[in-house]
């Protein structure tokens, strides 16, 4: 499709300014439904009520009764907001509650922390029962509400409530070998330098906090340069660790401390090698068992080893309770990174251990003293997604599986029910799009919240009877519903349903480059789509492996880049390949040694099959577009694809993963084999470039140092090849979803290469501050679900 008219092609701009991921995350309701159980109600919060004074939804804490099926406000926002008003002597207004944070830490006490202070209220009688100042700094808070953990310096530090009294919990902690928080390998070193929030676990008694002890001394250093400080003046250096494929890892030692006595309990005989990016605490992968036990998986650098270890707290004494190995590949214990693994220790001393030994995602349980085998749990020709409870009383686990229905998309997950000798499996609920329930941590939920309690449940309620399940659906919308997973009954307590004049949205499939595995992607198409006209197609790319891309639900904050390009005029799809979670162990590493490979091989098939498919699609107009591993992959497919690929935009590509960080590229590249993976990065095909190749970076990307793409310029200007390039000071790995010049250059750059129309001047996307940590918010609430 051309644009002659300079009003049509900014009208579109205009239109797709609303369809990006901070204003959609502000002006769509229930796309994150947060809560938990208290007894057989379900207390939640979510902002589905559009205020147009505001330009805002903003939300009001809630109740749902599952005997009634009522759902009623706690307090009515315009109530409480007279309430505090009265209470602190100044106007408190929507606007103001619109950025508080509510939690019910019990049944009639609703608290508020807004502006600095904490409010706690009592419903029944309408009054300010206590406030204070809350901390000012990030803080852990004990399940009692006694205590709150912070970090000082290299060390943790103890915080009484009710005493306003502060000691430290530990003394000797130091640069790089410090206590209770993140390593530098976090990839956020220096912006989490800024405002260190504590790394640590409280116990369900309060009695204990543990946390650890991590040493990266031995970890080599890398530099960011700030080129162009806010305050002006000479530029910055930050240094910080950073440890690529083959440096030394960061070692954790787990410490436990008890609070009452102060005694530091340190488990030196179980180091654990950081092979994730930041602490085991952040992947959940350490948690309280029953008996004054601890428990912490240890993998090995290459995941070719899983440990499961025991901690006993008072006599600071620890055991390997069992271990998985593979030969080929590598270890997964789910496969979405920095996702809860699926292990649950059970207060009986068994096991519930995740699986790929016959080379499908299954449970099996486990001896928990002798770590034998008892029998299998799951079977089948599908897989299980996520543990989400465990009923220990009766013996089931309730838990979502994907492709029970082979006729469907293989990703969608169905929510079932199977008791742990391996015996009832049943399937509790299915349809025609994906289901979501929260997790039962064995973590508990987030302690950084002052009044929520964290070892509240999300998704079962505590008797098991009733689940808070998500129906989603890329087309049809979302709805949150309770439901009675013994009966059926259900009620709504949320939803988000396409409106008039959206973006359309097409489900498709196709055949993967190996000409047998099935794909599913989907296809995005204008508003005002016309099936007699020519449009071009721009590929959305990631290859993975650590996640699926193509959208399942709708308003999908992943799929905001894709679903803006439609609404300029153009066609743009997102594609599930091989090499991603979900599918058997065979497909889901089948980029195992060469991590984009199978992935790009399964987009240009893809294209030349969409193509031949629809005559709208013009294949001389075809560009690829992607971020981080979409970036690497974009500019990638470009040079060696040149055939299919016209057009491509590179947003701060991790080109060379032998210089990105071990613990991705260790994990999922696998063993160093330099000769294959020197010919992997994108500067060894860059000579090949023929089309056009924007390429884009953030001065200040702790994740993705900007060198990766630099060192991509240095291969084009060698071979003399022509490209665009935008690198944007004081920006992070973030920027295409913050920056809305970013964005803006993006469209202008696609619109001329592709459209052959003329960007309209001086446009400006700006974003406030409410809807990016709106948009944080919900895609956090999306990768977790």
């Amino acid at each position: 499709m051309e644009f002659e008219m300079s009003d049509d092609i900014r009208e579109r701009y205009r239109r797709a300014v609303s369809l990006t991921a901070p204003k959609l995350s502000a002006t769509t309701p229930g796309l994150a439904v947060e809560g938990y159980w208290i007894g057989e109600r379900h207390y939640y919060f979510v902002a589905d009520r559009f205020v147009p004074a505001l330009g805002r939804l903003v939300g009001e804490p809630a109740i749902a009764d599952c005997v009634t099926h009522e759902v009623s406000p706690v307090l009515a926002l315009e109530n409480l907001a007279t309430l505090l008003s009265e209470s602190v002597g100044r106007v408190v207004d929507l606007a103001a509650l619109a950025d508080a944070e509510f939690a019910l830490p019990r049944a009639g006490i609703l608290a508020i922390t807004l502006a600095g202070q904490e409010h706690i209220v009592d419903v029944s009688s309408r009054r300010v029962i206590e406030w204070r100042s809350a901390l000012a700094m990030p803080a852990l808070y004990s399940p009692d509400g006694r205590y709150a953990c912070f970090v000082k310096g290299h060390d943790l530090w103890l915080h009484e409530r009710d005493k306003n009294e502060q000691r430290p919990l530990t003394c000797d902690g130091a640069p790089h070998f410090s206590y209770g928080r993140q390593p530098d390998i976090c990839l956020g070193a220096v912006t989490y330098a800024k405002r260190p929030s504590p790394v640590a676990l409280w116990s369900p008694d309060s009695e204990w906090l543990l946390t650890h002890r991590i040493d990266e001394r031995a970890v080599p250093e890398i530099a960011l340069v700030e080129n162009a400080p806010p305050g002006g003046g000479r530029p910055v250096l930050h240094r910080y660790k950073y440890c690529a494929p083959g440096d030394p890892l960061p070692i954790a030692t787990v410490v436990a401390i008890h609070i009452q006595t102060g005694r530091v309990v340190s488990f030196d005989d179980f180091p654990v090698q950081l092979v994730v990016a930041g602490s085991p605490f952040t992947g959940r992968m350490v948690w309280f068992g029953a008996h004054g036990k601890a428990f912490a998986l240890r993998m090995d650098r290459h995941f070719k080893r899983a440990e499961l270890i025991e901690f006993d707290l008072s006599a600071g004494s620890g055991r390997i309770v069992m271990c998985e190995t593979t030969d080929t590949g590598y270890l997964e214990l789910h496969h979405l990174l920095g996702v809860t693994p699926n292990v649950r220790t059970l207060n009986s001393g068994e096991i519930v251990w995740f699986s790929e030994r016959d080379g499908r995602a299954h449970l099996y349980l486990h001896d928990g003293a002798t770590g034998r085998q008892m029998n299998r749990i799951t079977s089948g020709e599908w897989l299980v997604r996520d543990v989400v409870h465990v009923d220990e009383a009766k013996r089931t686990i309730i838990f979502t599986a994907c492709g029970v229905d082979p006729r469907v998309d293989p990703v969608l997950r169905s929510l079932c029910r199977v008791n742990l000798d391996g015996s009832g499996f049943e399937v509790l609920l299915a349809h025609g799009g994906d289901i979501a329930m929260p997790r039962t941590e064995p973590a508990g939920l987030e302690q950084s919240r002052a009044f929520c309690p964290p070892y509240a449940q999300p998704g079962a309620s505590p008797d098991g009877r009733f689940g808070v399940v998500r129906l989603t659906h890329v087309e049809r919308g979302n709805v949150t519903r309770i439901v009675d997973l013994q009966s059926g009954r259900s009620f709504d307590i949320a939803n988000a349903y396409p409106g008039r004049d959206e973006v359309l949205v097409r489900s498709f499939t196709a055949l993967a480059a190996d000409g047998t595995t099935r794909l599913h992607g989907t296809m995005f198409l204008p508003s005002d789509f016309d099936e007699n006209g020519k449009y071009p197609l721009v590929d959305y790319i990631y290859p993975g492996p650590q996640t699926n891309v193509h959208p399942q639900s709708f308003h999908s904050i992943g799929a905001a880049h894709a679903t803006v390009l439609a609404e300029l005029g153009m066609v743009s799809f997102m594609l599930d390949t091989r090499g991603m979670p979900f599918r058997t162990k065979a497909i889901r590493q089948a980029g195992y040694g060469d991590l984009a490979l199978a992935s790009i091989e399964d987009h240009v098939a893809v294209v030349r099959q969409l193509c031949e498919r629809h005559e709208f699609l013009d294949r001389t107009r075809v560009a690829i577009y992607g971020q981080s591993g979409g970036g690497y992959a974009a500019a990638r497919a470009l040079f060696e694809h040149g055939d299919v690929f016209t057009v491509g935009v590179s947003v701060c590509g991790n080109h060379d993963s032998s210089c990105y960080s071990a613990a991705w590229a260790d994990k999922y590249r696998g063993p160093d084999n330099l000769d294959a993976f020197a010919g992997q990065a994108s500067a060894a095909s860059a000579h090949k470039l023929e089309g056009k190749l924007l390429l884009i970076s953030g001065d200040m990307d702790e994740n993705v140092h900007v060198s990766q793409t630099l060192t991509v310029v240095d291969a084009l200007v060698n071979a003399n090849r022509d490209f665009e390039l935008l690198i944007v000071p004081n920006e992070g790995h973030l920027l295409l979803m913050r920056n809305g010049y970013v964005q803006r250059r993006i469209w202008d750059f696609l619109v001329r290469n592709l459209l052959g129309a003329t960007p309209p001047a001086g446009f400006a996307i700006e974003y406030q501050p409410h809807e990016l940590l709106r948009m944080n918010k919900a895609w956090i609430w999306e990768w977790r679900s």
